[in-house]
């Protein structure tokens, strides 16, 4: 089967920046490594002169110029639209797969194509920090409302995904989780010596920095010993201030580390070493650090919001919290830490959900049973049109 791709796709293969390449990167070798398959990536990418094609592998990757209009104007009607499609048709895949916002106005393919919605861009907009967010949110919201419904076939990866569009879309939903890195199930853990508390993501008010630092200071108030490490960048110098007051208020300099952006190895390296990843965030859809971290066996905290509730199990692989409440954060972080018992069955339940949900072999597995239902149902459209 020759499959399409077009999504995001790393300058440097082996290190994904963000969750949308590393799905991209996840699932392109899993299919690549399935006897048959043909797969290429195309992308549109700022900076780029010429068109650059490029090898990872058995996997050709086509990297095209963006021509730098406003996305929601170039999804529509731009030149960037127009050299997708130019792309797409001189290749003739099977089928199509499109993981980026251009996929949702893919008309003038003659070819099977299915979406992966891995979010909701009105929806990250108002719950984060930017300027005029609310208007920003109301067009990008009207925008992905027209988008859904042209689509025919969906793939979601979440239930909480599935619920927000149902009432918007004709398409055929098919749920399947995203699909991790190899690494993430191979990498070993290393021992710790005080318990480690990892919080990965943006520095912002969406990923809630400031209710980690709040909770985890509860935590030592009530006489535990561990460590905060919080990985990611700010998104506003004003709320990364506000972290840094908390912690010199708090007196915690020598327990909470920001250590900045990790790149893939480095998050390798810090979930081999975390003890709890903490993730009380306000806004996500099916975070990829959450699966990551249950495939290494990390326990999880987050929040009982969005699409988190369907990624960890209640009291077995982690915990479920209110991200307005740091004392019933700190109090999921307590119970995690005291019971040497409880602390390693679910490191051992963690494991077993990841294996069943987010290895790769399993997502692919999946993912050709989708393409070949697109496929059939494509040809069935032609036969009787």
């Amino acid at each position: 089967m020759r499959i399409v791709l077009h999504s995001r796709y790393p300058s440097d293969f082996d290190r994904p920046k963000g969750g949308v390449e590393s799905v991209t990167v996840n699932l392109a070798r899993a299919m690549a490594r399935l006897p048959g398959n043909e797969v290429h990536v195309v992308t549109l990418e700022r900076g780029l002169k010429e068109a650059v094609e490029e090898l990872d592998n058995d996997i050709r990757v086509h990297r095209l110029p963006d021509p730098g209009w406003p996305q929601i104007v170039d999804i529509l009607c731009g030149p960037g639209r127009r050299r997708l499609i130019e792309k797409i048709r001189e290749l003739k895949p099977d089928i199509v797969h499109s993981h980026e916002t251009h996929g949702l106005f893919l008309d003038g393919i003659p070819f099977p194509h299915v979406f992966t919605l891995h979010g909701f861009d009105h929806a990250n907009i108002v719950a984060g920090d930017e300027r005029m967010k609310h208007l920003r949110s109301f067009v990008w919201g009207k925008v992905e409302a027209a988008a859904l419904v042209r689509l025919n076939h969906i793939i979601s990866i979440s239930p909480y995904v599935e619920a927000m569009i149902r009432k918007l879309t004709h398409a055929i939903i098919h749920p399947i989780d995203n699909p991790l890195d190899l690494r993430f199930f191979e990498t070993p853990r290393q021992a710790a010596l005080v318990r480690r508390i990892l919080c990965v993501g943006w520095v912002s008010e969406r990923k809630n920095t400031l209710g980690s630092i709040r909770a985890f200071a509860k935590l030592i108030a009530r006489g535990h010993e561990a460590e905060l490490i919080i990985a990611g960048q700010e998104k506003e110098a004003a709320y990364l201030q506000q972290v840094n007051d908390l912690i010199r208020e708090r007196k915690l300099g020598d327990r909470v580390r920001l250590i900045g952006h990790i790149n893939h190895q480095m998050l390798l390296d810090e979930l081999g070493k975390a003890s709890i990843l903490l993730l009380p965030s306000y806004q996500e859809n099916a975070p990829m650090v959450i699966a990551e971290a249950m495939a290494m066996r990390v326990p999880v905290v987050t929040s009982n919001l969005c699409g988190m509730p369907f990624m960890v199990e209640e009291g077995t692989s982690g915990y479920l919290v209110d991200p307005n409440d740091t004392g019933e954060i700190a109090e999921a972080l307590v119970r995690i830490i005291e019971s040497d018992e409880r602390y390693a069955s679910m490191c051992a339940r963690s494991r077993e959900i990841a294996e069943a949900r987010f290895h790769p072999d399993v997502v692919a597995a999946k993912h050709m049973a989708v393409y070949e239902s697109v496929i059939a149902d494509f040809r069935r459209e032609s036969e009787g049109a």
